[in-house]
């Protein structure tokens, strides 16, 4: 079958941003190459981590906290898991440790405060923990994620979560997800109904990360299911052949209209035999750019038992593809670093002005050497001492747009010459950066490929600036002429773009009226 993602109905863009991470909006090009781009850590170090005297351990790993700038307020909110050890059980198999949930704001998204609230006490002091007791073995509030419904049908269900929840002593039968619900974010009260996801009930495994759909107004759960199997590592039998079905983490997908009555999970990303011998897909968090799905995937390495970050691509939100060659988009730094060892990604990127902040938790420690370690014959000074495990959480920035960039060198002017697209707008923004002597031109035109008067490269004004939205200009004069269908040729030298939009709709026609008398050539 062919690839259904390139069809003539992707190419209805309106005033969406274009990105150039894959070639989908490329027609033909010459002289220029693709450059993939990774968000810069903030130098300043983490910005959360523990401080707190009723603060155990901070476990910001992947699908164990959620940062979002809620829009009603625009405060930075944060809610991060807080583990509380059973170090006399640690070797043990059996779940080591209690969970709940620990809530912090910020007014600029740097620095954070831990609100005393009147939820929980400990030792007659007020805490920031907005739910679970933490009993040592009860894990009563595990890998929440939390989500703004921009449609709520009562104002107490403006945010929405859900978390595992297993009571104290039973590790194979009871552990169930809860669905709760709160006006603040702050004050949640559970659903008395149990969700259900499809055939699997109220079961499905930990690391559940949300992402709202406004078109579909659906919510979306990308996590794993209860039967996701027992993995390749440590089997030795030589049957396994099929690396996507049998590495033990992988991510599955489950909608819901209503946060209650869930789709069935569909396998959506795993590994494959391109991917090294040990990965597993440990967790996803989902969102949107443009026209397309980012996906920022955990891909835990077995026998180094770290984990690292990559960039996943969707043109519909189910079907996903690599980016950057496989490359990590964001990497445990090493020793000396908070993120040493392990580095994740649990919510959406932040827009902060012309950048996209990505709150990374980050640990010193390996992934479970320092839970697990005795039980599986490793010796490593984690697992002689746990206490060398600490999670905190950073800020890595990233240009708007910028993952990826079309470049050309300061020797041949390359061009773009992009594919037949419908848009409303009358202006077009592009996001770019050119060198001292750089420069970056468009042409406009039909889709008989026909430059649009003026909008040819004659005229047109020559970028040679840097900026996530410059406004095109031909002869000083901005607007494009009216068209249902048009190309854009974009000519470079020693310049790179990272996206462009259309803009300023004039209500000249209507979209539907648009989409009638629309014909494909």
């Amino acid at each position: 079958m062919r690839d259904l993602t390139r069809d003539p109905s992707m190419m209805y863009v309106q005033e969406e941003v274009q990105t150039f991470l894959d070639n989908l909006m490329i027609h033909h090009h010459g002289w220029v190459s693709r450059r993939w781009h990774n968000p810069v850590r903030d130098p300043d170090g983490p910005v959360i981590c523990k401080d707190r005297p009723w603060e155990h351990l901070t476990y910001f790993s992947l699908g164990n906290s959620s940062i979002l700038r809620d829009p009603e307020d625009g405060l930075f909110k944060c809610w991060y898991e807080d583990l509380v050890l059973d170090r006399d059980r640690m070797m043990e198999s059996v779940v080591p440790h209690g969970s709940r949930q620990l809530y912090a704001e910020s007014e600029d998204g740097i620095e954070w405060r831990k609100p005393e609230l009147d939820i929980v006490e400990e030792q007659g002091h007020k805490t920031n923990i907005v739910i679970g007791s933490g009993a040592a073995g009860c894990r009563d509030s595990h890998s929440m994620s939390v989500v703004i419904d921009p449609y709520p049908p009562s104002a107490d269900q403006r945010f929405r979560a859900l978390f595992t929840h297993r009571p104290e002593g039973d590790i194979k039968h009871s552990k169930r997800l809860i669905c709760a619900h709160s006006a603040d974010g702050i004050h949640w009260q559970r659903y008395e109904q149990p969700p259900r996801f499809g055939r699997s009930g109220p079961r499905l495994d930990d690391v559940s990360i949300l992402f709202y759909d406004p078109d579909a107004r659906e919510f979306v759960q990308n996590t794993r299911h209860f039967l996701k199997g027992p993995g390749c590592a440590g089997n030795p039998d030589g049957g396994i052949h099929h690396f996507a079905s049998y590495g033990r983490r992988r991510v599955w997908q489950t909608r819901s209209h209503d946060f209650l009555h869930w789709s069935e999970p569909v396998l959506i990303a795993a590994v494959d035999e391109e991917d090294g011998l040990d990965d597993e897909y440990y967790g996803m968090a989902q969102y949107r750019c443009g026209t397309i799905h980012l996906a920022t995937v955990g891909v835990f390495r077995n026998v180094e038992n770290e984990r690292e970050v990559q960039l996943l691509m969707s043109r519909d939100g189910l079907r996903w593809q690599t980016t950057a060659r496989r490359q990590p988009f964001l990497a445990p730094r090493g020793p000396g670093h908070y993120d040493a060892h392990q580095t994740a990604l649990s919510s959406p990127p932040i827009a902060v002005g012309d950048e996209l902040w990505f709150y990374n938790g980050g640990s010193s420690c390996h992934h479970d050497w320092w839970m697990w370690g005795k039980r599986d014959g490793i010796d490593h000074p984690e697992v002689h001492d746990p206490s060398l495990a600490e999670f905190s959480l950073g800020i890595a920035r990233l240009r708007q747009d910028g993952y990826a960039s079309l470049y050309a060198n300061p020797y041949t002017e390359g061009f773009i010459i992009t594919q037949s697209m419908m848009s409303e707008g009358v202006t077009l923004i592009i996001n770019a950066r050119c060198a001292a002597n750089g420069h970056v031109k468009v042409q406009v035109q039909d889709d008989f490929n026909k430059p649009i008067e003026p909008c040819t490269k004659e005229n047109a004004d020559p970028f040679t600036g840097d900026s996530t939205a410059h406004t095109v200009s031909w002869n000083g004069d901005p607007t494009i002429p009216d068209r249902k269908w048009r190309r854009l040729v974009f000519f470079l030298k020693d310049a790179e773009i990272f996206s462009f939009r259309f803009a300023g709709h004039d209500g000249r026609r209507t979209v539907d009226e648009a989409i009638e008398t629309a014909t494909i050539t």
